[in-house]
């Protein structure tokens, strides 16, 4: 993940959401915050975040590293939930699918905080899976509840181990004997068993507990359960907080919540485990009102989108789950494999949820209020390679059917790399798919390029309007080739207003400030829906003498009418 994140990372351009980002994280602590009562607070947090980070050196390379680092952790948190829920080879393989899918790369590669939502969220699930005792190893937690209900034991019932037999027990410490034990000779097999054989046999069984899925687990420590249930507390502390810092970072990312509950009640969990992980999800939603209700407020920021169809759904699955066909179909018959006869039931519990309810419940906000896009969902996208791993593993236990000892042995060596080649095979299949990621046409406009035309068209003196303000980006972006430029309805620059573009003069003030200008330059969006307030000033006073389309952008100069 860490040498597709670095490949290409400067594509020496960058796109208006990112320009946001290169901006507010410049500004001072104070203007960030008097920015955020306006504008962009669902993204507050990240741009505190960056701002310390750009103060180092701001630049297009600098804007991206974090979310390049946020996408090795995300890959690693992923690797390591496929370890904890299954086994290593499961834990190599999501992995490598995570690091290798198209839309992984597209979002490390950008500086907005989707990668860093996607980290944090794979954190809070790893979490969850500690503090709910879902990981592999651990014993039952109704058992576990049955004998000490108040212990906070941790649970994994899908592991099954040997029956319970004569011999030592890791960690356990064996009550002194009466009598030593001699060492056994070469015919101790012979030797009929005596009192000391059997008392030391009872004192090495005697420090285990047999539960009833037969996983051998260590008897009570000396901590007692009122010190275990205060480990578990805060475990599920920690839970909360990861989770509360994942929705500030995006308040959409509080669904995940939803999936984890599925999750408990997949899996069956304990009254105890549910009060834990209702109490850390109360605290965690508590933090997070506030800024929903700002954001409530600022909603309008997303009246660009419209309210999806079925076929977004669909098209969110293949981007998370190919998006080339033909990975897109192998993926999807390993996610049906591990769903229909699953092998590990914890892991399907945890991943199953997470790329399912979310999606819907986003879906159905849109449908009431537009504001579906699968860049609000990336955090969701872990559970498809674990599924898909888990899938694989399902066939490859097939395959070894009956084999024990050291064939045994070889075959699974054989299994995990020959998975790890098949997800190469896959990223070699999509590489023309990475390399347009890495291009400047990979995102909606290019900054870089319209300062540069603009630049190149214009001669240093003369006015310029943006019509609407946000198309001041390109300047704010990349002020160089248009530094000469008058911006003559500009009245209070964006940090000192509180605004991402600045606040402009109303249309009495422009055409006094335009009176003694012979032409001027309109950098229009071009849009279909946008309301073109200044070319209407224009009009009348002015006539138009050039237009020129670019992409997203419309130029034109107005002369003066005789």
């Amino acid at each position: 993940m860490l040498g597709l994140g670095l490949w290409g990372l400067d594509r020496g351009t960058m796109w208006r959401d990112e320009s946001a980002t290169y901006q507010m994280a410049r500004r001072t602590v104070p203007q960030i915050r008097d920015a955020l009562g306006t504008v962009d607070a669902v993204h507050g947090l990240y741009y505190l975040l960056m701002h310390p980070i750009l103060a180092l050196r701001p630049s297009e390379v600098t804007l991206r590293l974090p979310s390049v680092l946020a996408a090795v952790a995300a890959t690693a948190l992923v690797a390591t939930l496929g370890c904890r829920l299954a086994r290593p080879r499961v834990g190599l393989w999501a992995g490598l699918l995570y690091a290798t899918t198209p839309v992984v790369t597209h979002y490390a590669q950008e500086g907005r905080s989707y990668a860093m939502v996607a980290a944090s969220a794979a954190g809070a699930t790893y979490l969850l899976v500690g503090a709910a005792g879902l990981a592999t190893g651990r014993s039952d937690g109704r058992a576990d509840g049955r004998r000490d209900g108040r212990a906070g034991g941790r649970a994994d019932r899908s592991a099954r181990g040997p029956a319970l037999g004569p011999g030592p027990v890791p960690g356990a410490t064996p009550a002194p004997t009466p009598t030593p034990t001699p060492a056994p000779g070469p015919h101790a097999a012979s030797r009929p068993a005596g009192p000391a054989d059997e008392a030391a046999s009872a004192t090495r069984v005697g420090s285990a507990v047999p539960v009833r899925d037969e996983v051998p687990r260590l008897a009570p420590g000396p901590g007692g359960p009122e010190a275990r249930g205060h480990a578990a507390g805060w475990r599920w502390a920690a839970y909360g907080g990861v989770v509360a810092a994942t929705a500030l970072l995006h308040v959409f990312a509080v669904l995940m919540l939803t999936a984890h509950a599925l999750t408990l009640l997949l899996s069956r969990a304990p009254r105890r485990v549910w009060w834990g992980w209702g109490s850390a999800a109360a605290g965690a939603v508590g933090v997070v009102v506030p800024l929903a209700v700002v954001a409530r407020r600022q909603s309008a920021q997303l009246a660009w989108m419209s309210h999806p169809t079925p076929g977004r759904l669909w098209a969110v699955v293949e981007k998370f789950a190919g998006p080339s066909a033909l990975v897109l179909a192998v993926n999807l018959l390993l996610i049906v494999t591990a769903v229909i006869r699953p092998r590990r039931t914890a892991l399907t519990a945890v991943a199953l949820p997470l790329i399912c309810v979310p999606p819907v419940l986003l879906f159905a906000l849109a449908l009431h209020r537009p504001c579906f896009h699968e860049r609000y969902l990336l955090f969701a996208l872990a559970g498809v390679p674990l599924l898909a791993a888990a899938g694989l593993d399902r066939l490859a236990g097939a395959a070894a059917g009956r084999l024990v000892g050291a064939e045994a042995r070889r075959h699974r060596a054989v299994a995990a790399a020959a998975g790890a080649l098949v997800v190469g095979c896959a990223f070699v299949w999509q590489l023309p798919l990475h390399q347009r990621e890495r291009e400047p046409l990979s995102r909606q406009d290019d900054l870089a390029a319209l300062s540069t035309a603009v630049g190149r068209l214009t001669r240093p003196g003369e006015p310029v309007l943006y019509d609407p303000p946000k198309e001041r980006r390109i300047a704010i972006a990349y002020p160089r080739p248009l530094a000469g430029l008058r911006d003559i309805a500009l009245s209070t620059p964006g940090p000192a207003s509180g605004t991402l573009y600045g606040v402009d003069v109303g249309p009495a003030e422009l055409l006094r400030r335009l009176a003694g200008a012979r032409s001027a330059w309109l950098i229009a969006a071009d849009e279909p829906e946008a309301r073109r307030s200044k070319a209407a000033v224009l009009t009348g006073h002015f006539r138009l003498a050039y237009s020129l389309c670019l992409p997203g952008i419309r130029l034109e100069r107005y002369v003066r009418a005789v």
